[in-house]
Protein backbone atom coordinates (compact mmCIF):
# COMPACT_ATOMS: atom_id res chain seq x y z
CA UNK A 1 0.00 0.00 0.00
CA UNK A 2 1.28 3.42 -0.90
CA UNK A 3 1.89 5.93 1.87
CA UNK A 4 -0.97 8.25 0.83
CA UNK A 5 -3.58 5.50 0.28
CA UNK A 6 -6.44 5.08 2.79
CA UNK A 7 -7.10 1.44 3.71
CA UNK A 8 -10.50 0.14 2.67
CA UNK A 9 -12.95 -0.58 5.47
CA UNK A 10 -16.03 -2.74 5.52
CA UNK A 11 -18.92 -0.47 4.57
CA UNK A 12 -22.01 -0.59 6.84
CA UNK A 13 -24.86 -2.77 5.54
CA UNK A 14 -28.56 -2.45 6.39
CA UNK A 15 -29.57 -5.83 5.02
CA UNK A 16 -27.71 -8.86 3.69
CA UNK A 17 -29.01 -12.09 2.15
CA UNK A 18 -27.44 -15.38 3.13
CA UNK A 19 -26.04 -17.52 0.34
CA UNK A 20 -28.48 -20.35 -0.36
CA UNK A 21 -25.61 -22.73 -1.10
CA UNK A 22 -23.81 -21.88 2.14
CA UNK A 23 -27.05 -22.09 4.14
CA UNK A 24 -27.80 -25.56 2.76
CA UNK A 25 -24.30 -26.69 3.78
CA UNK A 26 -24.93 -25.31 7.26
CA UNK A 27 -28.26 -27.15 7.49
CA UNK A 28 -26.69 -30.44 6.39
CA UNK A 29 -24.03 -30.04 9.06
CA UNK A 30 -26.44 -29.27 11.91
CA UNK A 31 -29.58 -31.31 11.18
CA UNK A 32 -30.28 -34.97 10.44
CA UNK A 33 -31.02 -34.28 6.80
CA UNK A 34 -30.91 -37.14 4.29
CA UNK A 35 -29.83 -36.57 0.71
CA UNK A 36 -30.97 -35.47 -1.72
CA UNK A 37 -31.74 -32.06 -0.20
CA UNK A 38 -32.65 -28.87 -2.02
CA UNK A 39 -33.07 -25.39 -0.58
CA UNK A 40 -35.09 -22.65 -2.31
CA UNK A 41 -35.26 -19.00 -1.35
CA UNK A 42 -39.02 -18.57 -1.15
CA UNK A 43 -39.99 -15.19 0.27
CA UNK A 44 -38.48 -11.92 1.39
CA UNK A 45 -40.68 -10.19 3.92
CA UNK A 46 -40.16 -9.19 7.53
CA UNK A 47 -37.74 -12.12 7.50
CA UNK A 48 -36.27 -14.42 4.84
CA UNK A 49 -38.08 -17.69 4.21
CA UNK A 50 -36.59 -20.76 2.56
CA UNK A 51 -38.19 -24.09 1.61
CA UNK A 52 -36.09 -27.18 2.26
CA UNK A 53 -37.02 -30.33 0.33
CA UNK A 54 -35.60 -33.65 1.55
CA UNK A 55 -36.37 -37.36 1.41
CA UNK A 56 -38.21 -36.97 4.73
CA UNK A 57 -40.40 -34.18 3.38
CA UNK A 58 -40.53 -30.38 3.30
CA UNK A 59 -39.41 -27.92 5.94
CA UNK A 60 -39.36 -24.16 6.34
CA UNK A 61 -36.16 -22.37 7.30
CA UNK A 62 -36.60 -18.78 8.47
CA UNK A 63 -33.80 -16.27 8.84
CA UNK A 64 -34.72 -13.35 11.08
CA UNK A 65 -33.41 -9.90 10.26
CA UNK A 66 -30.69 -8.56 12.52
CA UNK A 67 -32.52 -5.27 13.08
CA UNK A 68 -35.85 -6.86 14.06
CA UNK A 69 -35.42 -9.80 16.40
CA UNK A 70 -32.97 -10.63 19.16
CA UNK A 71 -32.35 -14.14 20.46
CA UNK A 72 -34.63 -13.81 23.49
CA UNK A 73 -37.57 -12.61 21.38
CA UNK A 74 -37.16 -15.56 19.03
CA UNK A 75 -36.87 -17.99 21.93
CA UNK A 76 -40.17 -16.62 23.28
CA UNK A 77 -41.85 -17.38 19.94
CA UNK A 78 -40.46 -20.92 19.94
CA UNK A 79 -41.57 -21.49 23.54
CA UNK A 80 -45.08 -20.42 22.53
CA UNK A 81 -45.18 -22.76 19.52
CA UNK A 82 -43.94 -25.72 21.54
CA UNK A 83 -46.46 -24.96 24.29
CA UNK A 84 -49.36 -24.75 21.84
CA UNK A 85 -48.25 -27.96 20.13
CA UNK A 86 -48.07 -29.77 23.48
CA UNK A 87 -51.69 -28.68 24.12
CA UNK A 88 -52.88 -30.16 20.84
CA UNK A 89 -53.01 -26.97 18.75
CA UNK A 90 -51.99 -27.51 15.11
CA UNK A 91 -49.05 -25.16 14.53
CA UNK A 92 -45.80 -25.24 12.62
CA UNK A 93 -43.22 -26.21 15.24
CA UNK A 94 -39.46 -25.57 15.48
CA UNK A 95 -37.14 -28.46 14.61
CA UNK A 96 -34.22 -29.28 16.86
CA UNK A 97 -30.66 -29.27 15.62
CA UNK A 98 -28.39 -32.23 16.24
CA UNK A 99 -27.26 -30.66 19.52
CA UNK A 100 -30.83 -30.33 20.84
CA UNK A 101 -31.09 -26.56 20.41
CA UNK A 102 -33.32 -24.64 17.98
CA UNK A 103 -31.64 -21.35 17.08
CA UNK A 104 -28.83 -20.95 14.53
CA UNK A 105 -26.49 -17.96 14.56
CA UNK A 106 -25.16 -16.21 11.44
CA UNK A 107 -22.68 -13.38 11.85
CA UNK A 108 -23.25 -10.96 8.93
CA UNK A 109 -22.05 -7.41 8.18
CA UNK A 110 -25.05 -5.76 9.88
CA UNK A 111 -24.83 -7.88 13.03
CA UNK A 112 -26.16 -11.25 14.15
CA UNK A 113 -28.95 -12.98 12.27
CA UNK A 114 -30.75 -15.96 13.73
CA UNK A 115 -32.30 -18.85 11.86
CA UNK A 116 -34.81 -21.56 12.81
CA UNK A 117 -36.07 -24.67 11.04
CA UNK A 118 -39.83 -25.25 11.19
CA UNK A 119 -42.12 -28.09 10.24
CA UNK A 120 -43.98 -27.56 6.97
CA UNK A 121 -47.68 -26.70 7.27
CA UNK A 122 -49.45 -29.12 4.95
CA UNK A 123 -52.57 -27.90 3.18
CA UNK A 124 -53.67 -24.98 1.07
CA UNK A 125 -54.19 -21.28 1.62
CA UNK A 126 -57.72 -19.99 1.07
CA UNK A 127 -59.07 -16.62 0.05
CA UNK A 128 -61.56 -16.82 2.90
CA UNK A 129 -64.57 -15.95 0.76
CA UNK A 130 -66.97 -18.48 2.30
CA UNK A 131 -68.59 -18.25 5.75
CA UNK A 132 -67.69 -21.85 6.58
CA UNK A 133 -63.99 -21.13 6.09
CA UNK A 134 -64.33 -18.03 8.27
CA UNK A 135 -66.13 -20.03 10.95
CA UNK A 136 -63.40 -22.68 10.99
CA UNK A 137 -60.74 -20.00 11.14
CA UNK A 138 -62.51 -18.22 14.00
CA UNK A 139 -62.73 -21.45 15.98
CA UNK A 140 -59.02 -22.16 15.45
CA UNK A 141 -58.08 -18.65 16.59
CA UNK A 142 -60.14 -19.14 19.74
CA UNK A 143 -58.30 -22.41 20.38
CA UNK A 144 -54.98 -20.56 20.20
CA UNK A 145 -56.17 -17.83 22.58
CA UNK A 146 -57.62 -20.36 25.01
CA UNK A 147 -54.56 -22.60 25.00
CA UNK A 148 -52.23 -19.62 25.47
CA UNK A 149 -54.11 -18.14 28.45
CA UNK A 150 -51.71 -19.78 30.91
CA UNK A 151 -48.56 -19.58 28.76
CA UNK A 152 -45.37 -18.31 30.38
CA UNK A 153 -41.81 -17.98 29.16
CA UNK A 154 -38.54 -16.94 30.77
CA UNK A 155 -37.77 -14.99 27.61
CA UNK A 156 -38.88 -11.43 26.89
CA UNK A 157 -41.17 -10.14 24.17
CA UNK A 158 -42.48 -6.66 23.48
CA UNK A 159 -46.16 -5.94 24.03
CA UNK A 160 -48.60 -5.02 21.27
CA UNK A 161 -49.55 -1.95 23.30
CA UNK A 162 -50.31 1.72 22.57
CA UNK A 163 -46.64 2.45 21.99
CA UNK A 164 -46.57 -0.29 19.34
CA UNK A 165 -49.92 0.60 17.76
CA UNK A 166 -49.99 4.42 17.99
CA UNK A 167 -46.95 6.25 19.32
CA UNK A 168 -44.18 4.59 17.32
CA UNK A 169 -46.17 4.49 14.03
CA UNK A 170 -46.97 8.21 14.31
CA UNK A 171 -43.28 9.04 14.84
CA UNK A 172 -42.31 7.07 11.73
CA UNK A 173 -45.12 8.50 9.59
CA UNK A 174 -44.36 12.07 10.64
CA UNK A 175 -40.77 11.78 9.39
CA UNK A 176 -42.03 10.77 5.93
CA UNK A 177 -44.75 13.40 5.67
CA UNK A 178 -42.73 16.56 6.26
CA UNK A 179 -43.98 17.89 2.91
CA UNK A 180 -47.61 17.12 3.82
CA UNK A 181 -48.00 18.70 7.22
CA UNK A 182 -51.74 19.32 6.89
CA UNK A 183 -52.38 15.69 6.02
CA UNK A 184 -50.26 14.54 8.94
CA UNK A 185 -52.06 16.90 11.31
CA UNK A 186 -55.40 15.47 10.17
CA UNK A 187 -54.10 11.94 10.73
CA UNK A 188 -52.70 12.81 14.15
CA UNK A 189 -55.96 14.38 15.35
CA UNK A 190 -57.97 11.41 14.05
CA UNK A 191 -55.70 8.93 15.82
CA UNK A 192 -55.96 10.91 19.07
CA UNK A 193 -59.75 10.66 18.84
CA UNK A 194 -59.46 6.92 18.24
CA UNK A 195 -57.16 6.69 21.24
CA UNK A 196 -59.73 8.46 23.42
CA UNK A 197 -62.42 6.06 22.23
CA UNK A 198 -60.15 3.09 22.88
CA UNK A 199 -59.44 4.27 26.42
CA UNK A 200 -63.18 4.02 27.16
CA UNK A 201 -63.08 0.35 26.18
CA UNK A 202 -59.86 -0.18 28.13
CA UNK A 203 -61.47 1.18 31.29
CA UNK A 204 -64.37 -1.21 30.78
CA UNK A 205 -61.87 -4.07 30.45
CA UNK A 206 -60.54 -5.78 27.33
CA UNK A 207 -59.32 -9.36 27.07
CA UNK A 208 -55.51 -9.27 27.18
CA UNK A 209 -53.10 -12.12 26.53
CA UNK A 210 -50.99 -13.87 23.93
CA UNK A 211 -51.78 -12.78 20.36
CA UNK A 212 -50.64 -14.25 17.04
CA UNK A 213 -50.31 -10.71 15.69
CA UNK A 214 -51.08 -11.37 12.01
CA UNK A 215 -54.39 -13.24 11.77
CA UNK A 216 -55.50 -12.07 8.33
CA UNK A 217 -56.45 -15.60 7.31
CA UNK A 218 -55.14 -15.46 3.73
CA UNK A 219 -51.66 -16.68 4.57
CA UNK A 220 -50.20 -17.91 7.87
CA UNK A 221 -52.74 -20.75 7.94
CA UNK A 222 -53.06 -23.91 5.85
CA UNK A 223 -56.38 -25.75 5.34
CA UNK A 224 -56.34 -29.51 4.78
CA UNK A 225 -59.09 -31.49 3.07
CA UNK A 226 -60.25 -32.95 6.41
CA UNK A 227 -60.87 -29.47 7.83
CA UNK A 228 -57.73 -29.19 9.97
CA UNK A 229 -56.09 -25.78 10.10
CA UNK A 230 -52.37 -25.39 10.78
CA UNK A 231 -51.19 -21.95 11.87
CA UNK A 232 -47.68 -20.72 11.18
CA UNK A 233 -45.50 -17.59 11.16
CA UNK A 234 -45.86 -16.28 14.71
CA UNK A 235 -43.13 -13.70 14.09
CA UNK A 236 -45.35 -10.81 15.27
CA UNK A 237 -46.72 -12.62 18.31
CA UNK A 238 -46.75 -11.01 21.74
CA UNK A 239 -48.96 -9.93 24.60
CA UNK A 240 -51.80 -7.71 23.48
CA UNK A 241 -55.53 -7.17 23.32
CA UNK A 242 -57.39 -10.05 21.72
CA UNK A 243 -59.72 -7.53 20.03
CA UNK A 244 -56.65 -6.24 18.19
CA UNK A 245 -55.62 -9.77 17.23
CA UNK A 246 -58.96 -10.54 15.57
CA UNK A 247 -59.23 -7.03 14.06
CA UNK A 248 -56.66 -8.02 11.43
CA UNK A 249 -59.09 -10.66 10.13
CA UNK A 250 -61.79 -8.02 9.68
CA UNK A 251 -59.37 -5.58 8.04
CA UNK A 252 -58.29 -8.29 5.58
CA UNK A 253 -61.92 -8.96 4.69
CA UNK A 254 -62.48 -5.25 4.04
CA UNK A 255 -59.45 -5.08 1.76
CA UNK A 256 -60.09 -8.32 -0.15
CA UNK A 257 -63.80 -7.59 -0.63
CA UNK A 258 -62.97 -4.04 -1.77
CA UNK A 259 -65.06 -2.79 1.15
CA UNK A 260 -68.20 -4.72 0.24
CA UNK A 261 -70.05 -4.22 3.54
CA UNK A 262 -72.41 -7.16 3.09
CA UNK A 263 -69.56 -9.58 2.39
CA UNK A 264 -67.49 -8.22 5.27
CA UNK A 265 -70.33 -8.61 7.77
CA UNK A 266 -71.23 -12.08 6.50
CA UNK A 267 -67.66 -13.35 6.91
CA UNK A 268 -67.11 -11.47 10.17
CA UNK A 269 -70.29 -12.89 11.72
CA UNK A 270 -69.17 -16.41 10.72
CA UNK A 271 -65.73 -15.79 12.24
CA UNK A 272 -67.19 -14.60 15.55
CA UNK A 273 -69.65 -17.50 15.56
CA UNK A 274 -66.77 -19.95 15.19
CA UNK A 275 -64.74 -18.17 17.85
CA UNK A 276 -67.64 -18.32 20.34
CA UNK A 277 -68.03 -22.05 19.74
CA UNK A 278 -64.71 -22.45 21.57
CA UNK A 279 -64.21 -19.39 23.74
CA UNK A 280 -66.30 -16.49 24.99
CA UNK A 281 -65.60 -12.93 23.91
CA UNK A 282 -67.36 -9.94 25.42
CA UNK A 283 -69.37 -7.27 23.64
CA UNK A 284 -66.92 -4.63 24.82
CA UNK A 285 -64.17 -6.47 22.92
CA UNK A 286 -66.33 -6.75 19.80
CA UNK A 287 -67.18 -3.04 19.90
CA UNK A 288 -63.46 -2.16 20.16
CA UNK A 289 -62.59 -4.10 16.98
CA UNK A 290 -63.32 -1.23 14.50
CA UNK A 291 -60.92 1.01 16.43
CA UNK A 292 -58.23 -1.64 16.27
CA UNK A 293 -58.90 -2.10 12.54
CA UNK A 294 -58.01 1.57 12.01
CA UNK A 295 -54.96 1.31 14.29
CA UNK A 296 -53.80 -1.77 12.40
CA UNK A 297 -53.93 0.30 9.22
CA UNK A 298 -51.87 2.97 10.97
CA UNK A 299 -49.30 0.36 11.96
CA UNK A 300 -49.16 -1.00 8.40
CA UNK A 301 -48.78 2.57 7.07
CA UNK A 302 -45.71 3.07 9.24
CA UNK A 303 -44.37 -0.40 8.45
CA UNK A 304 -44.26 0.43 4.74
CA UNK A 305 -42.24 3.54 5.46
CA UNK A 306 -39.87 1.74 7.82
CA UNK A 307 -39.24 -0.93 5.17
CA UNK A 308 -38.59 1.59 2.39
CA UNK A 309 -34.82 1.47 2.91
CA UNK A 310 -34.87 -2.24 2.10
CA UNK A 311 -37.33 -2.35 -0.80
CA UNK A 312 -36.95 1.18 -2.13
CA UNK A 313 -38.94 4.37 -1.60
CA UNK A 314 -40.39 4.39 -5.14
CA UNK A 315 -43.51 2.50 -4.06
CA UNK A 316 -44.18 4.86 -1.14
CA UNK A 317 -44.56 8.15 -2.96
CA UNK A 318 -47.37 10.72 -2.83
CA UNK A 319 -49.70 8.28 -4.58
CA UNK A 320 -49.16 5.76 -1.80
CA UNK A 321 -49.78 8.42 0.84
CA UNK A 322 -52.91 9.56 -1.03
CA UNK A 323 -54.36 6.04 -0.89
CA UNK A 324 -53.71 5.75 2.84
CA UNK A 325 -55.10 9.19 3.58
CA UNK A 326 -58.24 8.34 1.60
CA UNK A 327 -58.81 5.38 3.91
CA UNK A 328 -58.41 7.49 7.05
CA UNK A 329 -60.56 10.34 5.70
CA UNK A 330 -63.32 7.83 4.93
CA UNK A 331 -63.30 6.82 8.60
CA UNK A 332 -64.52 10.29 9.50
Amino acid sequence: MKKDEIPLQLFPVAYSLLSTEALLSHIKAHYGIHEPARLHYFLRGMNDTYILETEQGKYIFRVYRADRRNQSEIAFELDLLNDLHAKGISVSVPIEKNDGTFINEFLVPEGMKYGVMFSFADGQEKRMQHPEDSRLFGASVAQIHQAADDFTSEHTRGELDLEHLIDKPLRIIKKHMENRKEDYQFLYELVMRLKDQLNIHLKAGLDFGICHGDLHGNTNVAFTENGTLTHYDFDICGYGWRAYDIAEFRLAREIHSRHDKDEVERLWDAFICGYREIRSIGENDIQAVPIFVALRQLWLFSLCFSESELIGAADFDDGFIDSKMEYFRNLV
